[in-house]
């Protein structure tokens, strides 16, 4: 007993010393000779990421007014990105004006950044206003598949006119609607407008509610333009190989427009005013992102949204637009231009607060869709189902002078000398097509 007691005290004393002995171990190599710590570096310290500098993107914003600006770009923008500060200048810009354009450039104010519409491409592009996206896309790799397929293919259609494969990035889509007052159908006791009507429905509706009543002139339904019908059916006036003048189909377009201006009384009619201030046109067709832009005019009026009208042989309502980001050429900071560019198309915050102020995510997202138009007091149920069953034609094959004001002039003229009686639709249709390929040829230096 005395010996196992013994030996088990050793043992403690020895792993006592032993402990002692590795602790002296643990602190010696940490000392210098003079007997003071080193001052290595913490492994914490090291492991920092480096925080990126502050800059500053300059925008040219030709899309949102000051209060979108603020609360669906620069706010969501600075908490993703808080070293990223974004200028927008003096305001909205006007990106569809070229003449500003250049003076702008002129001015050594040239941006980062351009927030404009598809259409706008062949402005930008010559002026170095956009450059390809498609190697950032790839970098970055972003699936274009999760986006609306009319919005990608027509972005497909765009681009190689340019020699590039993705000239823009997709912010939001564009489509027109038809409005209606409610109001005049019910004063003339008509039945209100529906999802999918055709051209020829609208007319009857216009005919029932055109009259002179107590001395004021009420208008029905309002021709739009030769070139939104003309979207319907996906023209394109110019052959994009051969830039050959092509007006094949608005032999279709212009007799609608027609019928609708000759009912009697519907002579003279200003649209947005007649609709909008004189309350006196029952059915407008507008552009969504326009719908928002005066959705505090339709806040004092009972009006009601359904599908623009369409062909009965074409049922789409309206070739698709959208609106969207480019960077331009002349950028410094590319890589962080795209992504804020991108964040844009890819947050669904974003996207949300893009959706809930009256205009349509390009993400497949139905979800966000049925946000629409909550902040901005137009987000009926009526209004939601006609966004919802709208049908976007497929793109036009696009050519770079096909919308170019001064080389479809004659288009104008034609349909006017149509309109009053003084051409025939094939000879206005006939001398519109070789007035057109005259000035194709001037602009081809040809």
């Amino acid at each position: 007993m005395f010996l196992e007691g013994y030996e088990l005290k050793f043992r403690r004393s020895f792993l006592q010393v032993a402990a002692l002995l590795l602790a002296a171990a643990a602190v010696l190599p940490a000392c210098s000779s003079s007997g003071t710590a080193k001052d290595e570096p913490k492994a914490s310290d090291s492991e920092k990421p480096v925080q990126p500098q502050p800059i500053t993107l300059k925008v040219m914003n030709g899309l949102y007014n000051e209060k979108d600006w603020q609360t669906i770009v620069v706010e969501p923008l600075k908490k993703k990105f808080p070293h990223i500060t974004l200028d927008q200048g003096s305001g909205v810009a006007r990106t569809y004006d070229q003449k500003f354009l250049e003076e702008t450039i002129a001015a050594g104010n040239t941006p980062d950044i351009v927030l404009s519409g598809v259409a706008q491409s062949s402005l930008l592009v010559p002026l170095g206003l956009a450059q390809d996206l498609a190697p950032f896309i790839k970098k970055n790799q972003i699936d274009m598949n999760a986006y609306d397929n009319t919005t990608v293919e027509t972005l497909k259609k765009y681009s190689p006119i340019f020699n590039m494969e993705t000239v823009t990035l997709p912010l939001y889509i564009n489509f027109k609607v038809l409005l209606y007052n409610k109001d005049l159908f019910d004063k003339f006791a008509v039945p209100y407008p529906k999802n999918h009507m055709t051209h020829n429905d609208a007319i009857e509706l216009s005919k029932k509610l055109t009259r002179m009543d107590g001395g004021i002139q009420y208008y029905g339904y309002a021709a739009d333009s030769y070139i939104n019908l003309g979207g319907q059916y996906s023209l394109n006036y110019i052959e994009r190989q051969t830039n050959k003048v092509n007006l094949s189909g608005l032999e279709k377009v212009f007799p609608v427009l027609k019928e609708v201006m000759d009912i009697p009384g519907m002579q003279g009619v200003s649209t947005t005013k007649a609709f909008n201030t004189d309350k006196t046109l029952a059915m407008y067709n507008e552009w969504l992102a326009s719908v928002v832009q005066n959705a505090a005019v339709y806040k004092d009026m009972k009006w009601g949204m359904v599908t623009y009208p369409e062909f009965k042989d074409r049922p789409y309502q309206t070739e698709v637009d959208f609106h969207s980001s480019y960077m331009t050429k002349t950028t410094k900071y590319p890589d962080q231009a795209f992504q804020v560019m991108s964040w844009m198309m890819q947050s669904e915050e974003i996207q949300s607060l893009i959706t809930r102020s009256g205009k349509v995510t390009v993400l497949k997202n139905k979800e966000i869709t049925s946000l629409w138009g909550k902040d901005s007091g137009l987000g009926t149920e009526e209004a939601l189902k006609a966004i919802l069953e709208t049908k976007m034609a497929p793109s036009h094959d696009v050519h770079p002078l096909d919308r170019k004001g001064t080389v479809i002039a004659p288009l104008a003229t034609a349909y006017t000398a149509y309109l009053n009686g003084t051409k025939d639709l094939n000879v206005a249709l006939r001398d519109a097509a070789d007035e057109m390929q005259k000035l194709v040829n001037t602009e081809l230096g040809k």
